[in-house]
Protein backbone atom coordinates (compact mmCIF):
# COMPACT_ATOMS: atom_id res chain seq x y z
CA UNK A 1 0.00 0.00 0.00
CA UNK A 2 1.38 3.23 -0.70
CA UNK A 3 2.13 6.04 1.46
CA UNK A 4 0.76 9.87 1.09
CA UNK A 5 1.34 12.31 3.47
CA UNK A 6 -1.29 14.47 5.07
CA UNK A 7 -1.40 18.62 5.63
CA UNK A 8 1.00 18.29 8.58
CA UNK A 9 3.52 16.40 6.55
CA UNK A 10 2.75 13.28 8.38
CA UNK A 11 2.82 9.61 6.64
CA UNK A 12 -0.38 7.88 6.11
CA UNK A 13 -1.81 4.81 3.98
CA UNK A 14 -4.45 5.48 0.82
CA UNK A 15 -7.20 4.50 2.88
CA UNK A 16 -6.94 7.69 5.41
CA UNK A 17 -7.47 9.92 2.37
CA UNK A 18 -11.14 9.74 3.35
CA UNK A 19 -10.26 11.25 6.57
CA UNK A 20 -9.81 15.09 4.79
CA UNK A 21 -13.24 17.05 4.56
CA UNK A 22 -12.64 20.19 3.11
CA UNK A 23 -14.44 22.99 5.15
CA UNK A 24 -16.37 25.64 3.16
CA UNK A 25 -14.90 29.11 4.40
CA UNK A 26 -17.51 30.90 6.04
CA UNK A 27 -19.27 34.10 4.56
CA UNK A 28 -17.91 37.52 6.19
CA UNK A 29 -21.28 38.68 7.39
CA UNK A 30 -21.33 34.45 8.92
CA UNK A 31 -18.27 35.20 10.65
CA UNK A 32 -19.21 38.62 12.34
CA UNK A 33 -22.08 37.41 13.44
CA UNK A 34 -19.82 34.06 15.47
CA UNK A 35 -17.47 36.97 16.64
CA UNK A 36 -20.17 39.02 18.52
CA UNK A 37 -21.97 35.98 19.42
CA UNK A 38 -18.59 34.80 21.09
CA UNK A 39 -17.93 37.85 23.08
CA UNK A 40 -21.21 37.25 24.60
CA UNK A 41 -20.91 34.09 25.39
CA UNK A 42 -17.48 34.75 26.87
CA UNK A 43 -18.85 38.01 28.80
CA UNK A 44 -16.90 40.24 27.02
CA UNK A 45 -20.12 41.64 25.71
CA UNK A 46 -22.76 41.93 28.09
CA UNK A 47 -26.75 43.03 28.28
CA UNK A 48 -26.94 46.24 28.02
CA UNK A 49 -23.72 46.81 26.47
CA UNK A 50 -23.27 48.87 23.29
CA UNK A 51 -21.78 47.09 20.10
CA UNK A 52 -19.05 49.32 17.62
CA UNK A 53 -20.91 51.78 15.36
CA UNK A 54 -21.14 50.15 11.88
CA UNK A 55 -18.21 51.87 10.63
CA UNK A 56 -15.77 50.67 13.38
CA UNK A 57 -16.95 47.10 12.71
CA UNK A 58 -16.80 47.57 8.96
CA UNK A 59 -13.19 48.91 9.69
CA UNK A 60 -12.16 46.19 12.42
CA UNK A 61 -13.61 43.01 10.33
CA UNK A 62 -11.99 45.14 6.92
CA UNK A 63 -15.54 44.77 4.69
CA UNK A 64 -18.36 47.11 4.01
CA UNK A 65 -20.86 49.00 5.95
CA UNK A 66 -23.57 46.43 4.36
CA UNK A 67 -21.67 43.14 5.50
CA UNK A 68 -22.17 44.81 8.99
CA UNK A 69 -25.36 45.39 8.69
CA UNK A 70 -26.27 41.72 7.33
CA UNK A 71 -25.06 40.48 9.97
CA UNK A 72 -26.36 42.98 12.71
CA UNK A 73 -29.74 42.20 12.06
CA UNK A 74 -29.71 38.34 11.57
CA UNK A 75 -28.59 38.71 15.57
CA UNK A 76 -31.36 41.48 16.24
CA UNK A 77 -33.89 38.74 14.21
CA UNK A 78 -33.71 36.13 17.00
CA UNK A 79 -33.27 38.75 19.91
CA UNK A 80 -30.10 38.88 20.78
CA UNK A 81 -29.58 42.81 20.15
CA UNK A 82 -31.24 45.47 19.12
CA UNK A 83 -31.00 48.98 17.55
CA UNK A 84 -31.73 52.69 18.92
CA UNK A 85 -32.24 55.87 17.08
CA UNK A 86 -30.97 59.23 18.28
CA UNK A 87 -27.93 60.77 19.09
CA UNK A 88 -27.16 57.96 22.11
CA UNK A 89 -28.16 55.38 19.29
CA UNK A 90 -26.60 52.34 18.04
CA UNK A 91 -26.55 48.09 18.46
CA UNK A 92 -26.83 47.48 22.18
CA UNK A 93 -26.82 43.99 23.48
CA UNK A 94 -30.25 42.70 24.73
CA UNK A 95 -30.70 41.42 28.21
CA UNK A 96 -31.39 37.51 27.36
CA UNK A 97 -35.43 36.18 27.56
CA UNK A 98 -36.52 32.86 25.86
CA UNK A 99 -39.09 34.35 24.24
CA UNK A 100 -37.45 35.35 20.69
CA UNK A 101 -35.94 31.78 20.84
CA UNK A 102 -39.45 30.26 21.12
CA UNK A 103 -40.98 32.36 18.47
CA UNK A 104 -38.46 31.77 16.10
CA UNK A 105 -38.49 27.97 16.77
CA UNK A 106 -42.14 28.32 16.54
CA UNK A 107 -41.88 29.97 13.27
CA UNK A 108 -39.43 27.16 11.86
CA UNK A 109 -41.49 24.24 12.73
CA UNK A 110 -44.40 26.13 11.01
CA UNK A 111 -42.62 26.54 7.99
CA UNK A 112 -41.13 22.63 8.47
CA UNK A 113 -44.68 21.87 8.72
CA UNK A 114 -46.00 23.92 5.80
CA UNK A 115 -43.69 22.21 3.43
CA UNK A 116 -44.48 19.10 4.28
CA UNK A 117 -40.61 18.49 5.75
CA UNK A 118 -42.16 17.27 9.30
CA UNK A 119 -45.86 16.58 10.08
CA UNK A 120 -48.66 16.92 12.57
CA UNK A 121 -47.97 13.30 13.93
CA UNK A 122 -44.23 13.85 14.62
CA UNK A 123 -45.16 17.21 16.34
CA UNK A 124 -47.87 15.82 18.70
CA UNK A 125 -45.49 12.60 19.05
CA UNK A 126 -42.98 15.25 20.41
CA UNK A 127 -45.57 16.84 22.46
CA UNK A 128 -46.22 13.82 24.68
CA UNK A 129 -42.62 13.36 25.16
CA UNK A 130 -41.79 16.49 26.45
CA UNK A 131 -44.75 17.44 28.04
CA UNK A 132 -45.11 14.47 29.82
CA UNK A 133 -41.46 15.13 31.02
CA UNK A 134 -42.29 18.59 32.10
CA UNK A 135 -45.10 17.27 34.30
CA UNK A 136 -43.30 14.23 35.70
CA UNK A 137 -40.51 16.90 37.02
CA UNK A 138 -43.47 19.63 37.70
CA UNK A 139 -44.83 17.07 40.50
CA UNK A 140 -41.52 17.44 42.09
CA UNK A 141 -40.62 21.21 41.63
CA UNK A 142 -43.63 23.18 41.24
CA UNK A 143 -44.28 26.06 43.66
CA UNK A 144 -47.11 27.23 45.78
CA UNK A 145 -47.94 29.76 43.09
CA UNK A 146 -47.59 27.85 40.29
CA UNK A 147 -49.92 24.89 41.58
CA UNK A 148 -52.26 27.83 42.45
CA UNK A 149 -52.55 29.04 38.53
CA UNK A 150 -53.30 25.84 37.39
CA UNK A 151 -55.69 25.53 40.20
CA UNK A 152 -57.54 28.72 39.31
CA UNK A 153 -57.36 28.21 35.31
CA UNK A 154 -59.31 25.24 35.77
CA UNK A 155 -62.04 26.88 37.83
CA UNK A 156 -62.13 29.61 34.96
CA UNK A 157 -62.94 26.91 32.47
CA UNK A 158 -65.46 25.76 34.60
CA UNK A 159 -67.06 29.68 34.19
CA UNK A 160 -70.89 29.55 32.52
CA UNK A 161 -71.15 31.98 29.94
CA UNK A 162 -67.35 31.45 28.51
CA UNK A 163 -67.26 31.07 24.87
CA UNK A 164 -65.42 28.61 22.76
CA UNK A 165 -62.09 31.15 22.48
CA UNK A 166 -61.90 32.15 25.62
CA UNK A 167 -61.90 28.05 26.86
CA UNK A 168 -59.42 27.13 24.15
CA UNK A 169 -57.02 30.21 25.44
CA UNK A 170 -57.55 28.94 28.80
CA UNK A 171 -56.08 25.41 27.87
CA UNK A 172 -53.10 26.68 26.20
CA UNK A 173 -52.72 28.78 29.83
CA UNK A 174 -53.09 25.23 31.41
CA UNK A 175 -50.10 23.41 29.52
CA UNK A 176 -47.92 26.35 29.49
CA UNK A 177 -48.64 26.45 33.39
CA UNK A 178 -47.31 22.62 33.41
CA UNK A 179 -44.92 23.43 31.47
CA UNK A 180 -43.42 26.16 33.46
CA UNK A 181 -43.89 23.94 36.13
CA UNK A 182 -40.26 21.95 35.49
CA UNK A 183 -38.13 24.30 35.98
CA UNK A 184 -36.40 23.75 33.24
CA UNK A 185 -35.70 26.06 30.49
CA UNK A 186 -34.29 23.67 27.79
CA UNK A 187 -37.77 21.92 27.98
CA UNK A 188 -39.91 24.85 28.70
CA UNK A 189 -38.84 26.94 25.46
CA UNK A 190 -39.26 23.38 22.97
CA UNK A 191 -42.73 22.82 24.44
CA UNK A 192 -44.28 26.57 24.20
CA UNK A 193 -43.15 26.38 20.40
CA UNK A 194 -44.64 23.17 19.97
CA UNK A 195 -47.96 24.10 21.47
CA UNK A 196 -48.09 27.09 19.69
CA UNK A 197 -48.05 25.71 16.53
CA UNK A 198 -50.22 22.58 17.53
CA UNK A 199 -52.94 23.78 19.85
CA UNK A 200 -54.38 26.78 18.10
CA UNK A 201 -54.50 24.75 14.54
CA UNK A 202 -55.81 21.20 16.06
CA UNK A 203 -57.88 22.38 19.00
CA UNK A 204 -60.10 24.95 16.42
CA UNK A 205 -60.45 22.14 13.96
CA UNK A 206 -61.35 19.15 16.84
CA UNK A 207 -63.62 21.82 18.39
CA UNK A 208 -67.02 20.16 17.40
CA UNK A 209 -65.86 17.14 18.95
CA UNK A 210 -64.52 18.16 22.13
CA UNK A 211 -66.37 17.35 25.34
CA UNK A 212 -65.35 20.98 27.86
CA UNK A 213 -66.46 18.69 30.99
CA UNK A 214 -64.10 15.76 29.82
CA UNK A 215 -60.83 18.24 28.88
CA UNK A 216 -61.45 20.07 32.11
CA UNK A 217 -61.17 16.75 34.31
CA UNK A 218 -58.53 15.71 32.62
CA UNK A 219 -56.81 19.05 33.49
CA UNK A 220 -57.91 18.35 36.98
CA UNK A 221 -56.17 15.00 36.79
CA UNK A 222 -52.92 16.56 35.63
CA UNK A 223 -53.27 19.03 38.41
CA UNK A 224 -53.91 17.19 41.05
CA UNK A 225 -50.96 14.74 40.64
CA UNK A 226 -48.85 17.77 40.13
CA UNK A 227 -49.98 19.33 43.82
CA UNK A 228 -49.57 15.82 45.27
CA UNK A 229 -46.20 15.57 44.52
CA UNK A 230 -47.15 12.22 42.20
CA UNK A 231 -44.41 11.92 39.39
CA UNK A 232 -45.49 9.12 37.89
CA UNK A 233 -49.15 10.27 38.03
CA UNK A 234 -48.55 13.77 36.64
CA UNK A 235 -46.94 11.49 33.56
CA UNK A 236 -49.69 8.83 33.58
CA UNK A 237 -52.54 11.96 33.41
CA UNK A 238 -50.73 13.98 31.00
CA UNK A 239 -50.35 10.78 28.30
CA UNK A 240 -54.05 9.83 29.17
CA UNK A 241 -55.32 13.65 28.23
CA UNK A 242 -53.36 13.37 24.85
CA UNK A 243 -54.96 9.71 23.98
CA UNK A 244 -57.54 11.15 24.23
CA UNK A 245 -57.02 14.21 21.82
CA UNK A 246 -55.21 11.81 19.57
CA UNK A 247 -58.33 9.78 19.31
CA UNK A 248 -60.39 12.86 18.07
CA UNK A 249 -57.70 14.19 15.47
CA UNK A 250 -57.96 10.77 14.10
CA UNK A 251 -62.19 10.88 14.03
CA UNK A 252 -61.26 14.40 12.17
CA UNK A 253 -58.76 12.96 9.73
CA UNK A 254 -55.82 15.02 11.34
CA UNK A 255 -53.94 12.07 11.51
CA UNK A 256 -53.47 8.77 10.00
CA UNK A 257 -54.86 5.68 11.83
CA UNK A 258 -51.12 4.30 11.95
CA UNK A 259 -49.72 7.84 13.17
Amino acid sequence: MSTFYDLRGNPGTRNDRATFVPQPVQRPADQIRLSILEAMISGRLRPGDRLPSEAEQARGFKVSRGVVREALRSLAHVGLITVAQGRQGGWFVNRFDSAPVEQNLREAMELLLHFQAINLAELVEARRAIEGTCARLGAERATAREVAEMREVIELAHAPGLDDEGWLQLDIRFHRAVARSAHNRALIVPMAALHGVVQPRLNRAILHLLSRDRINAQHAEIYEAIAAHDRAGAEQAVNRHLDELETLYRRAGLLGPGS
